[in-house]
């Protein structure tokens, strides 16, 4: 396989089609991303779109959590601390 121009003997839990598609991901992103930037060096290019790919993927993670906090928050009527407050709690005292 080919990344950034030079070529890779690449193993991985995927098959090789799976593989392929990840090569052929990461390839169209740096082309991208050198359009965009101008960056000529094989190493620049590469930092550049490892931390394109890894914001992208932060911010998935991110979107995925708040979606699934917000669907938890309405599905189950789960309260967030802070969502009461002090006056709102009715606990019996010892001895009342």
């Amino acid at each position: 396989m080919t990344l950034f121009g030079r070529e890779y003997s690449v193993r991985g839990r995927g098959s090789g089609d799976y593989i392929e598609r990840l090569v052929e991901f990461i390839n169209s992103r740096s082309e991208e991303i050198r359009g965009k930037s101008g960056v000529v060096t094989t190493i620049d290019l590469a930092i550049l779109t490892l931390l394109n790919i890894t914001d992208e993927l932060f911010e998935c993670r991110q979107s995925i959590s708040e979606q699934i906090e917000k669907t938890e928050e309405e599905d189950y009527g789960l309260l967030k601390p802070g969502d009461l407050g002090e006056t709102d709690l009715k606990i019996p005292l010892r001895g009342s």
